[in-house]
């Protein structure tokens, strides 16, 4: 008799710490992950495969990415780019081999305190510029 409540009180608290585990994924479990300032996320949002260039506009910030993004996929370069808190980059965009460089502008080191350091996302659904669009997000 005593093993049979043993081994419920066992289920019982192994069922609990499962549901534990589901609440947590929930309800903030798909929040984005933290990215260093800097950072540049490139996500192909599309079924097919996209080749991407991105590079700096300023030699002084020497920072280049040539990679094929695969549909559905995201690559990530954590710290691509360093700065200067203050010091706003300009990132070029090539999708694809032809076409034009879509610009973007960003500040990897932050504005000082009331502006957090910023990672540079690009997101496109085809190898058209069109289809494509930066945004920034706060880093860490």
């Amino acid at each position: 008799m005593r093993r049979r409540q043993c081994l419920r009180a066992a289920g019982a608290c192994s069922g609990i710490l499962a549901l534990a585990g589901c609440v947590e994924t929930l309800p903030g479990g798909n929040a984005p992950p933290d990215y260093p300032g800097g950072t540049l996320v490139v996500e192909n949002a599309g079924d097919s495969p996209v080749r991407v260039s991105v590079d700096t506009k300023l030699e002084r910030f020497d920072a280049q990415l040539d990679v094929e993004v695969a549909g559905g996929e995201t690559v990530v370069r954590r710290e691509f780019v360093t700065a200067e808190t203050g010091d706003i980059v300009t990132l070029e965009a090539l999708l694809g081999e032809t076409g034009e460089r879509i610009r973007f502008q960003f500040l990897p080191a932050g504005g000082g305190e009331d502006t957090p350091p910023e990672v540079a996302r690009l997101t496109f659904e085809s190898g058209v510029e069109a289809s494509a669009s930066w945004t920034a997000t706060a880093g860490t």
